[in-house]
């Protein structure tokens, strides 16, 4: 195939990004943002929310420029190697083969192409398009982070009827204000979803707040570790023992019969 326009003609070349680490679905498949995981509670969370706001950051942008995606999944959204990030990668949208523009004021439209069936919102199946119906992807796709397990698989009639809703995570302080979002997000009344423009900023108050959470559990770690270290410089008997996430837990040593030290009980 040439790759040179003659003269007179035009060369349309398409220059796509690399996205070198496979997509969301794969990630959460592997359990990278299971809060009962290998990485841990706080780490999950916060990859969990990073994800989620980069993906909100381009929903909002689209629905600025009035445009629907139409099929957000996790396999839509690609992910970009990136060394700046813990996570090391980077969240971009991808595939806007079913997008609907909107049209200046309006909410909605009547469409006939379809989603993907286990991300489609109960006014999808019925043809209709709006802003509310990527933010119920959305939130199935918060649900899938959450759990690595699909929301809905073959129960499109349970969808559509409202009687059937996934089975949230049993909520923790971490990760009960995300679990609360991607409930209103499934709101089955497409007026009673948040639009991207309250999704975003919501999810990065709830990682500054996850974040300065760890550092300040973090920082009294550190401190008593430092008292405890002056202390035993002033000649104080008693030894700490760090135990992690619970803080400290003391060790008072007595002298036995035969001049040894141990430890009593705690």
């Amino acid at each position: 195939m040439s790759t040179q326009a003659g003269t007179g003609q035009l060369l349309i070349v398409v220059v796509l990004e690399l996205c070198c680490k496979a997509n969301l679905g794969s990630a959460a498949r592997k359990g990278f943002f299971d809060v009962n995981g290998r990485l841990g509670a706080r780490v999950a969370c916060r990859a969990l929310l990073r994800s989620a706001t980069e993906i909100a950051r381009a929903l909002l942008y689209l629905h600025d420029s009035g445009i629907v995606h139409g099929n957000l999944k996790p396999a839509n959204v690609l992910l970009v190697r990136s060394d700046e990030d813990r996570r090391g990668f980077s969240c971009k949208v991808a595939d806007f083969g079913l997008a609907h523009v909107l049209p200046c004021c309006v909410t909605s439209i009547t469409a006939e192409g379809w989603g993907t069936a286990d991300y489609m919102s109960p006014e999808a199946f019925n043809g209709k398009v709006s802003r509310a119906t990527d933010v119920w992807s959305f939130g199935v796709i918060l649900f899938e982070l959450m759990t690595g397990q699909p929301a809905y698989e073959r129960i499109i009639a349970g969808v559509l009827a409202g009687s059937l809703h996934p089975a949230w995570p049993d909520g923790t302080p971490l990760i009960q204000p995300i679990i609360d979002l991607g409930r209103r997000c499934l709101s089955r009344d497409p007026h009673d979803r948040p639009p991207f423009s309250s999704i975003m900023p919501e999810l990065v108050r709830i990682e500054v707040e996850l974040r300065a959470e760890g550092l300040a559990a973090q920082a009294a770690v550190q401190a008593a570790a430092e008292a405890a270290a002056a202390l035993q410089a002033a000649g104080g008997t008693d030894t700490p023992r760090l135990r992690a996430g619970n803080g400290m837990l003391w060790e008072k040593h007595s002298a036995c019969s035969n001049g040894a030290q141990r430890p009593s009980s705690i």
